[in-house]
């Protein structure tokens, strides 16, 4: 008998299978009744998704196609990521010698992983697409333009990964490195002086008793970073706002760095500054040190 969430994800997923057969590309694989976990099913699924795939008749019914690729990347928040990971690998692998077959699919999971309106945003996953656009030889320039900026920016600043070390100039005009900040963690906190919800981030952080305690100690350091130039009278202005026990600056290398599709973005680091997270929320970050603070009461 299926579990109670293994039950609430297939009939979730129940009509994504009863239109296969009509509606869709092709008829998608089902896992063995012998598997009941639902990670190992849904993984099942991803890792033989395409393997009934016709792909020179694909390409020639984009809209199905493009059906099927929201499909397949629908199931990947439940499968092992490293099945899920391996599944894409194949899935470019078929098509690379093909630059237009390669290209298409790639701005199919744009749409789907990395854009401002992506049902799932998951670099992980859209890496593999970028990179593999922006190394293909036969593909032009101008249309891999994108993707080349994508895969440096993803290349370099995945959770895990050790932050790109960017230069910023500080509230008083001197030019200084992330490198340099004092240790302790760090909050990176990419922001515009005119966005609303920026705004209200930095009063949220501010304003919060555990994390002003962090930083007081010395274990914390919040950098506010604006990606533009310390010239613009928009964050000259808005440095007025900026907490004094925060670290500011302007920083014109920033988004070329590091991913800033919807701001304001918030990079948490360690005190080596290796990336623990890069998709926290204000609410988050502040459960988080309120967590911490009572576990270091408790333990003293």
């Amino acid at each position: 008998m299926k579990t109670p969430i293994i039950a609430i994800i297939i009939s979730l997923l129940a009509p994504l299978y009863m239109r296969a057969a009509e509606d869709t590309l092709f008829k998608y694989p089902e896992a063995p009744d012998t598997m009941s976990n639902m990670t190992d099913r849904c993984s099942y699924v991803i890792d033989h998704f395409w393997d009934r795939c016709n792909f020179n008749h694909a390409f020639t019914v984009k809209e199905k196609l493009n059906g099927a690729m929201g499909d397949y990347f629908q199931l990947m928040p439940y499968a092992d990521e490293t099945v899920a990971i391996n599944s894409i690998n194949k899935l470019i692998e078929k098509v690379k010698k093909n630059p237009t077959q390669l290209l298409t699919l790639a701005e199919m999971a744009e749409g789907y992983l990395y854009s401002d309106t992506a049902r799932i945003i998951w670099d992980a996953g859209y890496y593999p697409f970028a990179e593999a656009v922006a190394s293909h030889k036969k593909i032009k320039q101008a249309d891999k333009a994108r993707f080349v900026a994508q895969e440096c920016i993803l290349g370099g600043s995945q959770v895990g990964m050790i932050a790109p070390d960017i230069t910023f100039i500080d509230k008083d005009g001197k030019t200084k490195k992330l490198s340099e900040i004092p240790a302790g963690y760090v909050i990176l906190f990419f922001n515009e002086p005119d966005c609303s919800d920026c705004m209200m981030t930095r009063v949220r952080l501010s304003a919060d008793y555990n994390i002003n305690q962090f930083i007081e100690k010395g274990q914390l350091n919040i950098v506010s970073i604006y990606p533009g130039s310390a010239k613009d009278a928009e964050w000259i202005e808005g440095l007025k706002r900026v907490p004094e026990n925060w670290i500011a600056g302007a920083s014109e290398e920033a988004d070329q760095l590091y991913d800033m599709r919807n701001k304001p973005v918030i990079y948490y680091l360690n005190n080596r500054h290796k990336i623990l997270s890069k998709s926290m929320t204000a609410d988050q970050l502040i459960r988080a040190f309120q967590t911490i603070n009572t576990r270091t009461d408790k333990a003293e």
